[in-house]
């Protein structure tokens, strides 16, 4: 990707890549050189080579990305974690970015200000939800689920489960946030999801927005996003795919 992206006040762009299984060892090569020391260091730590190229796509797409809309060139961006290994812009501090990758996709949220936070999950992948769900979610979630027949609850699961991880990746503490100390209601659907924050975790409700879908047939997606004042969000979805490391689009 080459051209310089304009990012509007208020945008949210999910930028979406199934990159991983199109990809050859020559791409896979490339985009190695792209990446900086400890990229590669972390690459090299996964023990499948399918991680290892799920790794390669994530990490070309932010620093790719990334550069759109910097107009920084993609290696010579500088990364700067928090205390909670959440990573920020060091050239460009003010556009606030989110990634998340499972098998088949990526997504990468970018907003000018603000707090985001994108999930991504493969919801035909194994799973206990009832049991999972037992262990992670608020009581009010879990007895929410359980209310649903029974083959509606992985489907439901899957929605909690994206939404939880987006708000506290949004909040840039990840599982530093106890996952049953926040409950979401799905009971109005998808247009009117509504979150209950326990007092204990010193965040008011206001200005939280959260969106659900469906990428593809298999993978589910959760954004939740608290823009500056008076900025509702507006997501825009995007498709990109592999040409070059240097030319992703």
């Amino acid at each position: 990707m080459t051209e310089r992206q304009s990012l509007a006040a208020g945008e949210v762009h999910v930028w979406l890549c199934a990159a991983e299984t199109q990809v050859d060892a020559d791409w896979l090569a490339a985009a190695r050189e792209l990446l900086n020391a400890e990229e590669q260091a972390r690459q090299d730590r996964f023990v499948f080579e399918r991680n290892r190229r799920q790794f390669a796509v994530a990490r070309v797409l932010v620093r790719q990305i990334l550069a759109s809309y910097s107009g920084i060139a993609a290696t010579e961006l500088r990364f700067v974690a928090n205390q909670y290994g959440r990573p920020a812009l060091v050239q460009a501090a003010e556009l606030e970015f989110n990634l998340s990758h499972t098998d088949g996709l990526a997504a990468l949220a970018v907003t000018r200000a603000g707090e985001i936070g994108v999930d991504v999950e493969d919801a035909d992948r194994r799973s206990r939800p009832e049991e999972v769900a037992e262990h992670f979610f608020a009581k009010a979630e879990v007895a929410a689920l359980m209310a649903l027949p029974e083959d509606e609850r992985r489907a439901r699961f899957f929605d909690l489960w994206t939404l939880k991880e987006a708000y506290i990746k949004a909040r840039g503490m990840g599982l530093a946030i106890p996952l049953d100390a926040f409950a979401y209601d799905l009971s109005r659907g998808r247009q009117a999801i509504d979150l209950a924050i326990d007092a204990s975790l010193g965040d008011p409700r206001a200005g939280w927005e959260f969106f659900l879908d469906d990428p593809t047939p298999r993978h589910r997606l959760a954004l939740a996003a608290r823009l500056p004042e008076g900025h509702g969000a507006k997501v825009m979805y995007r498709w990109v795919g592999p040409t070059a490391p240097g030319r992703l689009g």
